[in-house]
């Protein structure tokens, strides 16, 4: 069994990084790819401030930006390379289950010269092969290169929190964390238009493995791919397909016992690190879930020798959407959390809306990235490289009630339509939501999601009356469609959808770009494969009945959690009062100078003088248009200089 180069102490080492690569089947002078690959690292610098290294051999280059999580010795520098040199290492993320892997892998012959998941890496992939992927638990994006195969072999975790992105060419393959990466080294400045069109018209950034960015791949979730130096192309695969899993489960009355349980598993596996771990705390359910977990897990001495963990929370005094309230009710009963409250700001926006979208590098979905980049940037400010939150649980759990609710009605009217209408009263009764809504709803679940946006986008958000018509028809089937399904399969089809397709990825997106800009590492125990396997293996009555949503949630830890929050039934989500920023002075000013900047009015994508009249309008925000994604799209083009847009 090969060892790893490294001195013979064993050191403890974690890292969350940037990778970069390139490969090349054609003639390079020595020392040309190494040079590109140090660029690459340049352009990533943030992801991984403690640290850079370069590995260059013929027809491959790797390198690495090292965040260092536990250990800051040369123990964990990358790229690692086994004894023997046949295996070279780039990896970012983190394998949770890397103690008991190790422990297997040295039963096994295995020798390790650090402590590190990393270097388990390494090993799992000699000793298993390619299919070592199946064995991690945790969130990675990930290259070896094997010089015995002469091939690259890459992987991204199941659910896609870490990122990977790519161009290709039939000779060439570049990777890198970010597309900043890749900008390095390759001139990209042509927007995927018909990913642009889907951003504007509908706000989606749908995970079919293009980016903004003309050119530009990502790995997609749960795939690896195969790169041979003497070969063509690449070879991409599936290796975990959430549709094809099943786990068996317990009666009714056990369920939410063997869900928390095994959340309180997935939380303190997150828990393993040397350095500070902090929290991400709202007034919701699932970050609050979390809280109280942490807070029992110190008491009972299953977190070592913790006594308290910091909780950041981003409040929004006077706006309907803050939660100050239920974070300070849950404060009170969680001893072992210390509350820190920031409060970032339209004003702040005006002057960082430039550099919020260099920071971000494709246009995002919405406010709440801004609030989360400034409230990383906060967190950092204090030392804090690890932070926790509740990812994740809305989308396993039928959280989002407001869109949710019509897949519901329209599975009982196929299947139970005698229950319909008690499950409507129920609906009425637990949620904030009127009659009109919840047939709205219901008609939009049968319509199908892609007819469904497109009469959004023209009835509702007035959106695709700014696009012009040009631009709109060309590129107006892009959107992939998950049509009404007969059998009662409508809300299971869409919550997977969610997670696959539609809204999940663009939350991991801008979440990673967030905190990886100021150098901090994200964990979501929710987003564990094995609590996803769970969750869709459940009914959908332990997920969404009798008007109440993320109903295992709730039930597991009613006991537990403040009443006004475990109760609750108002959804916000990460939320920001942005329409109301918008009318600030500051803003307003921003806007004007913006619409009139002769590249806002030569752009062929929109109808420049209807546009600027609504983003200059400070209530049409208020009033349901999107002119976030507008601002955003225009602030992209020109930061990027985009020119075929």
């Amino acid at each position: 069994m090969g060892r790893a180069h490294r001195s013979r102490r064993v050191h403890k080492v974690r890292n969350m990084c940037g990778i970069n690569g390139c490969l090349t089947r054609l003639a390079a002078r020595q020392g040309e790819l190494g040079e590109r690959v140090a660029a690459m690292n340049a352009a990533i610098a943030h992801r991984g401030p403690d640290g850079s290294g370069v590995f260059e051999r013929e027809g491959v280059a790797l390198g690495h930006q090292r965040l260092a999580i536990i250990d800051l010795s040369n123990a964990g520098a990358q790229p690692m390379r086994s004894r023997d040199g046949a295996l070279t290492l780039v990896f970012n993320g983190e394998i949770y289950n890397y103690l008991e892997l190790m422990q297997e892998l040295q039963a096994l012959g295995c020798e390790f010269q650090s402590h590190s998941d990393s270097e388990v890496i390494l090993h799992a992939y000699r000793t298993w092969g390619e299919g070592c992927v199946r064995r991690f638990n945790g969130m990675w994006a990930f290259a070896i290169w094997d010089e015995a195969e002469r091939k690259l072999f890459a992987s991204r975790d199941r659910l896609g929190v870490k990122p990977f992105f790519y161009v290709e060419s039939e000779q060439e393959l570049l990777f890198s964390s970010e597309i900043a990466g890749l900008r390095a080294v390759k001139p990209l400045n042509r927007a995927n238009l018909a990913k642009l069109h889907d951003y504007l018209a509908y706000g989606y950034r749908t995970n079919n493995g293009e980016t903004m960015f003309e050119g530009v791949r990502e790995l997609l979730p749960g795939h690896e791919m195969v790169w041979r130096l003497e070969g063509r192309g690449a070879e991409r695969r599936r290796y975990w397909n959430l549709d094809a899993t099943h786990v068996a489960l317990p009666p009714p009355a056990e369920r939410a016992d063997m869900f928390a349980d095994l959340l309180r598993d997935a939380v303190r596996l997150r828990f393993r690190s040397d350095v500070p771990v902090a929290l991400l705390q709202s007034g919701g359910i699932d970050s609050s879930v979390i809280c109280t977990i942490v807070n029992d897990e110190i008491d009972a001495g299953h977190l070592g020798s913790l006594e308290t963990v910091t909780a950041f929370t981003a409040t929004h005094p006077g706006h309907a959407y803050d939660e100050a309230a239920n974070v300070r009710a849950l404060m009170g009963t969680c001893p072992h959390i210390r509350s820190v409250e920031l409060t970032p700001g339209g004003e702040a926006l005006a002057q960082d809306f430039r550099a919020y979208v260099r920071a971000m590098q494709e246009p995002m979905s919405s406010a709440p990235s801004y609030a989360h980049w400034k409230l990383m940037q906060a967190v950092r400010a204090q030392g804090i490289k690890v932070v926790i939150n509740g990812q994740g649980a809305d989308e396993a759990l039928a959280g989002y009630g407001y869109y949710i609710r019509g897949y519901r009605m329209l599975d009982l009217l196929q299947t139970h339509s005698g229950a319909a209408w008690a499950e409507a009263k129920a609906i009425r009764g637990n949620m904030p939501f009127g009659w009109g809504g919840l047939l709205t709803q219901t008609v939009k679940a049968m319509l199908g999601r892609r007819l469904a946006s497109q009469l959004r986008a023209r009835f509702v958000e007035g959106s695709s009356a700014m696009l012009s018509p040009e631009f709109r028809r060309a590129h107006d089937g892009y959107l992939p469609d998950l049509p009404m399904a007969g059998g009662g399969r409508n809300l299971d089809r869409h919550l997977r959808g969610q997670l696959h397709d539609y809204g999940f990825n663009q939350i991991l997106h801008y979440e990673d770009q967030s905190s990886m800009s100021q150098g901090i590492e994200i964990r979501s125990p929710f987003v564990d494969y094995r609590l996803m396997e769970l969750a869709f293996s459940l009914p959908d009555e332990d997920k969404f009945s009798g008007g109440i949503t993320k109903k295992i949630l709730r039930d597991a830890f009613r006991p537990r959690v403040p009443r006004q929050i475990i109760d609750s039934k108002l959804k916000l989500g990460f939320a920001t009062p942005f329409a109301d920023w918008l009318k600030g002075a500051a803003l307003q000013a921003f806007v004007r100078e913006l619409v009139n900047s002769p590249s806002f009015k030569q752009r062929s994508l929109w109808r420049a003088g209807p546009l600027a009249a609504k983003l200059s309008d400070p209530q049409a925000a208020l009033q349901g248009f999107p002119a976030w994604r507008f601002i955003m799209a225009a602030l992209w083009l020109d930061e990027f200089g985009i020119t075929n847009a």
